[in-house]
């Protein structure tokens, strides 16, 4: 079977998964907070604005933070709807194919999806409402996201240009770790902030979220220039 093959199948699962994803976020829809998911999916869509490519394969923004800021507060429903409007966004302002756009947005949302279900595992611990007992689980999740939103990406990378998938991840997806982790922990205390003073508390993001942004640039940057991140293929 050729990797053009084997690549159309795997975006026909992993569109496949995320709408049986999206269909079980609307059976178990309750009373969702419509303000706080207006403002995380506006600042998503500002997000994907000022995104970035440190190699032509992958682009990096924040809203990876917005879409982990739902899942704490909003779980499933948060992920479907967050994890949409950023993909929507990314495809109008990047003008990409449609079919890249939904096999991205396939991708946030099994990667949300997994987050979330990290955090359910906890279950004991999340329902407690003990904040910063949730650190280790938040942790946990944002180390399953980054491994299903990298292995996937890796994969369809690799089956597009006949690479090994392994060699594909290590060379564009292995540093990017250590960001994962520590959005997933600004996630939890944006989190902590709403539950105390509500949307004003989502302001407390923009700081640190800009700051990661420019700390990310700028060592994407160095490490290009160093010849550590390799140009790698087009995201398929």
């Amino acid at each position: 079977m050729s990797g053009k093959t084997d690549l159309k199948l795997l975006i026909a699962g992993v569109v496949l998964l995320a709408a049986v994803l999206l269909v079980r976020a609307g059976l178990v829809w309750g009373d969702e907070n419509g303000p706080l998911l207006v403002s995380l999916v506006a600042l998503a869509v500002v997000s994907e604005a000022f995104d970035f490519a440190p190699f032509p394969s992958y682009r990096i923004s924040m809203s990876i933070a917005l879409i982990l800021t739902a899942a704490v507060l909003s779980g499933l429903p948060g992920i479907a709807v967050v994890s949409l409007a950023t993909a929507a966004a990314d495809h109008v302002w990047h003008r990409k194919p449609l079919f890249k756009s939904v096999f991205n947005a396939g991708v946030l949302v099994i990667a949300g999806a997994a987050f979330v279900g990290v955090l359910e595992a906890f279950s004991p611990v999340y329902d407690s409402g003990d904040w910063l007992a949730m650190v280790g689980p938040v942790i946990a999740g944002g180390v399953a996201v980054f491994a299903v939103n990298s292995g996937l990406v890796a994969l369809a990378m690799a089956l597009d240009t006949g690479d090994d998938p392994v060699r594909v991840w290590s060379r564009n997806f292995r540093w990017i770790l250590p960001h994962y982790v520590l959005i997933s922990v600004l996630a939890l205390f944006v989190a902590i902030a709403y539950d105390r003073w509500e949307l004003g508390g989502l302001a407390l993001l923009l700081a640190p979220l800009a700051m990661s942004w420019l700390a990310l640039k700028q060592y994407a940057d160095r490490a290009s220039d160093a010849g550590r991140i390799a140009p790698g293929p087009s995201k398929p």
